[in-house]
């Protein structure tokens, strides 16, 4: 009896190991893969990528970022600069992202998970294709776990799919991925803002210190008003947080017709900007200078030396000054260069307007 048993529960045994072994579970049985790191090798050639891309449903490739010589760009939108910290972001998540839980490896139930193959026209998932020289890994990022932290994934060339320990941003659109600041001038930093139109129409705005509050309109008719101080304040913000909305090549674009717009700073740093609408679009390129920048030469100084008048302080605080506003100038024209950016079109009509957008119209007889 007792040696039918042991037989017994010998059967019991292999019946068992035979099922987990010829029948696939809903689960990898790759359980020694949970707190281990989904990619335990991308943090020793994570600078070592210099291609990601990113792919939706039906193999639609949203961006394809590649690194240059100094920054990464976007080959969809002519090797412009790519969104360098949303990157970095996402390279140093999947890097450290470590796996909680894995999950099924049977295909019937990957949608369930938002890890389908991305060839699917109605795939959730995204595909983040990492290439480092001849070395391609693919991720599919699913869905967010529902009522606990994480995000399911699987590796392209893997079966089994995981929960990972936390979510990672992912954008499924093109200009998600671009840096669209194009520049940032608070109106509490600008001096004059000039606006003339290729007909002749000009408008100037003038403050002579930081601490006046409202820009003086210059050339304002005797017979005429302004709007409103703000009508006039606002030409101070045209550059302020200016962002793209899509970029091309300065070359493509016809500029004869173009408004012209000066923008200039109490530091001494001035923008020119140029604007056309162009069927639909509305286009800007930029260029930054330093008009008043000068080299200080101490020689030519005659208090140069005396400790009692501090000339020496001060033209070196000038020096300092001027090599700031230099580094800003290069700064500038090095990211908008050879560019000319589509932007919202109130930003446009803000850098276009003419003396009588800013003044009441005028009241009949």
């Amino acid at each position: 009896m007792k040696r039918g048993i042991i037989y017994l529960a010998a059967a019991t045994v292999l019946a068992l190991i035979a099922v987990a072994v010829f029948v696939p579970g809903e689960r990898s049985a790759e359980v020694s893969t949970v707190n281990a790191l989904l990619l335990p090798d991308l943090a020793n050639r994570v600078n070592d990528v210099n291609r990601v891309d990113i792919i939706t449903a039906g193999d639609n490739m949203v961006a394809t970022l590649t690194k240059a010589t100094d920054y990464w760009q976007l080959e969809q939108m002519d090797g412009y600069r790519a969104d360098w910290p949303k990157l970095r972001a996402l390279l140093l998540a999947l890097s450290t992202a470590q796996v909680v839980e894995v999950k099924t490896d049977k295909p019937k139930y990957y949608a369930r998970l938002g890890v389908e193959d991305i060839a699917s026209d109605d795939a959730a998932s995204v595909l983040v294709r990492l290439t480092d020289g001849d070395r391609t890994t693919g991720i599919l990022i699913g869905h967010q776990a529902q009522g606990r932290p994480g995000q399911y994934v699987r590796l392209q060339d893997s079966a089994a799919s995981a929960l990972l320990d936390r979510t990672l941003n992912v954008p499924t659109q093109l200009l998600d991925w671009v840096d669209k600041r194009i520049i940032d001038i608070s109106a509490s930093e600008v001096a004059e803002v000039e606006i003339v139109h290729p007909e002749g129409g000009r408008v100037f705005a003038t403050r002579i210190s930081a601490d006046q509050t409202d820009f003086d309109l210059a050339g304002l008719p005797p017979d005429r008003e302004i709007k409103s101080s703000w009508a006039v304040n606002s030409l101070g913000s045209a550059l302020s947080l200016l962002d793209l909305e899509s970029v091309r090549p300065v070359s493509s674009v016809d500029w004869h017709n173009a408004v012209k717009l000066r923008v200039l700073t109490f530091s001494g740093l001035e923008i020119m900007a140029e604007m056309v609408a162009v069927e639909g679009d509305y286009l800007v390129r930029l260029n930054a200078s330093y008009p008043a920048a000068k080299v200080v030469n101490y020689k030519s100084n005659p208090d140069a030396g005396n400790p009692d008048t501090g000339a020496d302080n001060n033209q070196e605080t000038a020096q300092q000054a001027a090599e700031e506003v230099a580094k800003t100038v290069k700064e500038i024209n090095q990211r908008v260069g050879g560019w000319a950016y589509g932007i919202a079109k109130f930003k446009f009509e803000t850098m276009v307007k003419t003396q009588e957008d800013i003044l009441k119209p005028v009241e009949s007889a």
